[in-house]
């Protein structure tokens, strides 16, 4: 009985936990309208998972105290002694994994939801450390009755507060444009190009060994600086920012999946991170859906066709050609970046070799588009960012162990190859550059080893393969060029939410007070900018856009 009683109380603690890591993950989906009942129904989807184990934890904790004093187990099937030390002791844990995720998707919360998480963080710190207080109080120093029911209504009060607080996070109310803008006729072509996982250092290091000779020659032509990167680096969430000018708080782009949970009718964008959340896909707790996410912020491809001009934006689709499928063209390209290819046969070799073949057929369709001559053209490729993710362990072997002699050299330059022919894409979009046009090269991330501890991490999780992430935002490049950009200029860091706001002023559209990116005008000549004063309106989400008479 004494044991039954034991576990009674690690149950409760379990509820307890798996409460908050529900309230965790209403935080993180700020689409999410969160009421009362949806925090229950997260509560009981958890409690099979992370509140068996906080039970658990807290139910083989307590035997082993417990054996190893010679104290009784609790004699009352709720406990107070038990739950004033678990639930502070859980709620200190809980904390740490929510400071832990509030920091790394703090792009998506305003400052307003920013301080409400504050609050909440606040409240349930108190809470823990109240509770701690009391306990000592009442088995150290002097016995009062009032102890324990204080405990348990500061308890109930404080879980009250911080789901108060969740429920009262603000949500975008839709825009209603109360104006119109009458924009003037634009004469100035853009071009956009999307390397993803483009190296900073990387491309540095190969342009001096003249590997590189269309981005040297984008360096010694135009500007040119580090792109700061911001977590998430989910590539669907950075597209957004890039187009919006925009961070996730206001676009409210935030995943280009949907995690469905069976047991509720709640689907979720995001979920918690450094718990291993994703893997309850494993036992059937959740489903992984892909999913066109609405944006909530007009972006350049929008502004641009509401001023009547053509747009093309073409992106890397997830499913390309069969690699196998005869393409002499294509082929010809492969075999003479990777000459040894006829004779691999492993299995990351496969996944460069899809990645390359999805690239170049992403590049033709991009290329006979662009004779159409539209004003805007963005062009997104992401092979880069596969190659680094198998292949860098093999190109920076220092920081990996037991690698093998042969492998270094057979797969060391694989990465190399892969910036050449990304080099070779740049060639071609410089050699039809109009005089008016602005040109630009990015990546909004860059690449980094896999710490020791993710790759044993990875291991485990059966992906032993993977060397390299981007997950903590490394630093992409950005490269400009154009009529009226500076000559040679490393133009420092800027960020990604700079670059929507940059294109604008180029081609003299106003930019929106409500972007959280802003013009950067060391990109551009003195002259030019002093003939071009900055022009501004309170958003784009306020105007109605017209096109301008022909």
């Amino acid at each position: 009985m004494r044991a039954l009683r034991l576990l009674s109380n690690a149950l409760v603690s379990g509820v307890f936990f798996a409460f908050l890591l529900g309230l965790l993950v209403a935080d993180l989906n700020i689409n999410l309208v969160v009421t009362p009942l949806r925090l229950a129904g997260l509560t009981v989807y958890l409690l099979p998972s992370y509140g068996l184990l906080a039970a658990l934890l807290c139910f083989f904790t307590a035997l082993a105290y417990r054996f190893i004093t010679g104290k009784k187990a609790p004699t009352a099937a709720l406990s107070p002694s038990f739950l004033s030390l678990s639930l502070p002791l859980l709620t200190l844990l809980a904390l740490v994994v929510i400071r832990e995720n509030y920091i790394y998707f703090l792009s998506f919360n305003v400052p307003a939801v920013q301080m409400l998480m504050q609050m909440q963080m606040a409240v349930l710190f108190i809470m823990a450390i109240g509770g701690l207080v009391l306990r000592y109080q009442h088995l150290h120093r002097r016995r009062r009755p009032l102890t324990w029911p204080l405990f348990g209504a500061l308890v109930a009060a404080s879980l009250a507060l911080a789901a108060g607080l969740r429920v009262n996070f603000p949500q975008p109310q839709p825009a209603v444009p109360w104006t119109t803008l009458e924009t003037k006729t634009i004469d100035k072509k853009v071009t956009v190009v999307r390397f993803d996982g483009l190296n900073f250092n990387t491309v540095l290091a190969l342009t001096n060994e003249k590997k590189l000779p269309n981005f040297q020659w984008l360096m010694e032509r135009g500007g040119w600086g580090r792109l700061a990167g911001f977590t998430p680096s989910d590539p669907v969430v950075l597209n957004a920012c890039f187009g919006t000018g925009k961070l996730p708080g206001k676009h409210r782009r935030i995943s280009d999946v949907r995690y469905r949970i069976p047991t509720i009718s709640v689907s979720l964008e995001v979920v918690p991170r450094f718990i291993l959340f994703r893997q309850l896909k494993r036992f059937g707790l959740l489903k992984i859906e892909p999913r066109d996410a609405p944006l909530a912020a007009k972006d350049l491809d929008a502004i641009f066709a509401a001023c009547g001009v053509a747009v093309v934006h073409q992106d890397r689709p997830a499913v390309g050609p069969d690699p196998g499928k005869p393409n002499p063209k294509t082929d010809k390209l492969f075999l003479t970046l990777f000459p040894n290819a006829p004779s691999e046969t492993s299995w990351i070799f496969s996944q460069v070799r899809q990645a390359f073949y999805r690239d170049a057929a992403a590049q033709e369709r991009a290329l006979a588009a662009k004779t159409d001559a539209p004003q805007l053209f963005i062009l997104g490729l992401d092979g880069l960012n596969t190659a680094q993710t198998y292949f860098t362990k093999y190109s920076e072997p220092g920081a990996f162990v037991d690698l093998r002699q042969d492998d270094i050299q057979r797969y060391g330059a694989v990465i190399e190859k892969y910036y050449e022919f990304y080099d070779g894409i740049i060639s071609a979009y410089l050699a039809s550059l109009k005089e008016d046009e602005l040109f630009i090269v990015y990546s909004s991330f860059g690449s980094e080893p896999l710490p020791f501890w993710k790759r044993v991490v990875e291991w485990i999780l059966g992906n032993a393969a993977v060397s390299a992430y981007h997950e903590q935002a490394p630093d992409g490049v950005v490269f400009f060029y154009g009529k009226n950009v500076q000559r040679g200029k490393n133009v420092g860091v800027l960020r990604l939410i700079d670059l929507a706001p940059t294109i604008l002023y180029d081609v003299g559209l106003p930019v929106g007070k409500d972007m959280d990116g802003v013009v950067r005008g060391s990109v551009f000549d003195p002259e030019f900018t002093g003939e071009n004063p900055l022009l501004t309106i309170s958003s784009y989400e306020d105007v109605t856009i017209k096109k301008p008479a022909k």
